[in-house]
């Protein structure tokens, strides 16, 4: 991709990024979330650890503003729960981040996933009623 095209793709993102609704910012971020850590297994897979590095980074960064927009009062036990499966995904990207350790990466995707699958089923009539 040329550096110009590179740039406008970026400001296209952060544009829609500003202009969406509180459902579809989570749902974006949970989508780059999973794509931080495929892009990071693959930078494992190449050696490029620099890379991986800044894609786990970026993920445990997406991971501490998911769990601080949980609402605790009115989420409940769901909002604590959520939060606990951050932490941990939190701790374990950290640790294979250290250790290099593709699996342990899948084994974090494998726990999103089926968050993020939750996210994307709320109905659409229940979708304006989500804050952040």
């Amino acid at each position: 991709m040329t550096h110009a095209s590179l740039k406008k793709y970026q400001q296209t993102n952060k544009s829609n990024a500003q202009q969406a609704s509180p459902y579809r910012l989570v749902a974006m971020l949970f989508q780059k979330l999973l794509d931080n850590i495929a892009t990071a297994k693959g930078a494992i897979a190449q050696n490029d650890f620099a890379k991986k590095g800044g894609e786990i980074s970026n993920a445990i960064a997406i991971i501490g503003v998911l769990e601080a927009s949980l609402d605790f009062e009115q989420g409940g036990d769901v909002s604590n729960n959520l939060a606990s499966l951050y932490t941990f995904c939190s701790q374990q990207l950290l640790l294979a981040s250290t250790d290099n350790d593709v699996d342990k990466l899948e084994e974090i995707i494998q726990i999103l996933l089926p968050i993020k699958a939750g996210w994307d089923a709320i109905p659409l009539d229940n979708r304006n009623q989500v804050s952040f």
